[in-house]
């Protein structure tokens, strides 16, 4: 499965303002990201760049949650205080998908091929089944994405995690999530019966 992030666009987010800010990635080459903060004094200081920032948006559009444990409502930028919204065009496999997702107004559309796939609790800016499908396609949770994609400060170490929890992301490495599944049931069909 090959996934390529095309761009994402950030608005009223973290730092970001009311000018929309826009990264393409859609090239040939590699994206790098460094930064340079002229406000102080641009001396090669590369804190408060917004490289973070990126981040939070990407977890943020594709799994409605920051990668660490900011609350949703204070992603949006608090000068602002209204009208966050990040949108991040992405395929897989040659599938174009596109996922808009913001606060204050919530807001969740997800397009599959420019076609906007809507259900009723987009209405309302979240929707487990939405996100069901995009996880599905990215055949990634959120916790896979903080070990192997965002690795960051905020995520702590693959090797410092419970034996289960990293089980959990091995297992979805591998793809093999479904046998934990039914062995998990198996389990409880077990105690069922010898309870009943």
């Amino acid at each position: 499965m090959t996934i390529t992030i095309k761009n994402i666009t950030l608005r009223n987010f973290l730092s970001i303002g009311n000018v929309t800010q826009a990264v393409d990635f859609d090239k040939k080459d590699l994206t790098l990201i460094l930064g340079e903060n002229l406000d102080l004094g641009g001396d090669g200081a590369r804190n408060g760049t917004g490289k973070t920032t990126l981040i939070q948006g990407l977890s943020y559009a594709l799994f409605g949650v920051p990668i660490n444990d900011i609350r949703k409502d204070n992603l949006v930028n608090r000068t602002n205080a209204k009208g966050m919204l990040v949108t991040l065009e992405f395929s897989v496999n040659g599938t174009n998908y596109k996922i808009e997702r913001g606060r204050k107004p919530n807001v969740l559309r997800f397009f599959v091929n420019n076609e906007h796939k809507a259900t009723e609790d987009e209405a309302q800016g979240d929707s487990r089944e939405t996100q069901d499908a995009i996880e599905r396609i990215l055949n990634m949770s959120h916790d896979m994405f903080q070990h192997v994609v965002a690795l960051n400060t905020y995520t702590p170490p693959f090797l410092s995690l419970k034996a289960n929890e990293q089980r959990t992301i091995i297992e979805q490495l591998l793809g093999i999530t479904l046998l934990s599944e039914r062995a998990d049931r198996i389990k409880e069909l077990n105690k069922e019966t010898k309870e009943g």
